[in-house]
């Protein structure tokens, strides 16, 4: 095992030294949407935030979010319009702004609302103790609009570290630059075999087979696991309500 861990770049922690067993560092990437919350009316927000910041009225509802980052939804809204909008980088921190925005007033007045999905807070929790992990999150969502769902579904404070839709539109560009931030932050390496990207679409397998990482998808958002199986994931689960089970997958896959 260590040998291996060496040639992988990842660390080698030895948990209980009477047992005798050893697992390598894993770093384990959580999407949000669908995989660690669910929200309600979450249009509400987004489609106030399009019109404050274009002037314009758009619906996320006309495209399919799930896995795309927020430019890349706003612009397909605008394609599928036929708007003849080309969103500038001006407008995209604009919008950002006007996202968080929205979205603060919308969970303060109830019209939308944002939990945490079975069995999440306590996967994070044992995640949290177990020196052999460390855990962040890559999400399509902006980072001030994603530090909002995860405070308001009551997860923050378990991630130090991610990336983010400001950080890029392209998907598949943010797993690597967490994974960067993750090692700038610790002073040591860790290869891309030793990171798992958790998700709930096909786009989050993408993203992980473009930065060579390892992916777990979870049948919680528009997919069902039945679905998720067919893209060959290294693994597939239901949800994540089974602690135990999800922790030794991802020690093993």
């Amino acid at each position: 095992m260590e040998d291996q861990a060496a040639r992988e770049g990842c660390a080698v922690y030895y948990v209980k030294p009477l047992s005798g067993q050893s697992y390598m560092e894993r770093l384990i990437l959580f999407d949000i949407d669908g995989t660690l919350t669910r929200s309600q009316n979450g249009y509400i927000p987004f489609n106030r935030a399009i019109l404050d910041t274009f002037g314009v009225a758009g619906d996320i509802r006309s495209v399919l979010p799930d896995g795309m980052t927020d430019p890349g939804i706003l612009a397909e809204i605008f394609s599928r319009a036929e708007a003849g909008i080309t969103v500038t980088n001006e407008q995209l921190g604009r919008f950002s702004k006007n996202l968080a925005g929205a979205y603060t007033t919308a969970l303060q007045n109830g019209t939308t609302k944002i939990g945490a999905l079975r069995g999440v807070p306590l996967l994070l929790e044992e995640l949290s103790d177990r020196p052999e992990f460390a855990q962040g999150v890559v999400t399509g969502n902006f980072e001030a609009t994603a530090r909002i769902k995860l405070q308001s579904a009551g997860l923050a404070g378990r991630f130090g570290f991610g990336a983010y839709a400001n950080d890029s539109g392209h998907r598949p560009d943010l797993p690597a630059i967490a994974k960067q931030r993750w090692e700038k932050g610790t002073g040591r390496p860790i290869s891309a075999g030793c990171c798992v990207i958790v998700g709930d679409t096909p786009k989050d397998l993408e993203a992980a087979r473009a930065n060579g990482m390892k992916c777990l998808l979870v049948g919680t958002g528009r997919y069902p696991v039945e679905d998720l199986r067919y893209y060959s994931p290294d693994a597939c689960v239901a949800d994540l309500t089974e602690t135990a089970e999800i922790i030794d997958l991802l020690l093993r896959i």
